[in-house]
């Protein structure tokens, strides 16, 4: 005789947080994002700055190319 076993549907709880901290929890990984962008977008414009502070500096001294 075979016994059938019944699956118990483990359900993980799931939890309702109000309006207002979700909207503060969305705005908060908006405001994120955007200064991560920002970060990126300053370590170019300095790596570019330095590039160009040792090109000046090489022509002061005289050990330019040019």
């Amino acid at each position: 005789m075979v016994t059938a076993k019944k699956q118990v549907d483990k359900e993980e709880p799931t939890y309702k947080m109000p309006v207002e901290v979700a909207n503060w929890i969305e705005n908060a990984e908006s405001r994120l994002s955007y200064l991560k962008t920002q970060v990126d977008t300053l370590k170019a414009e300095n790596a570019g700055l330095r590039k160009a502070n040792k090109v000046m500096e090489a022509r002061v001294m005289g050990n330019s190319q040019e």
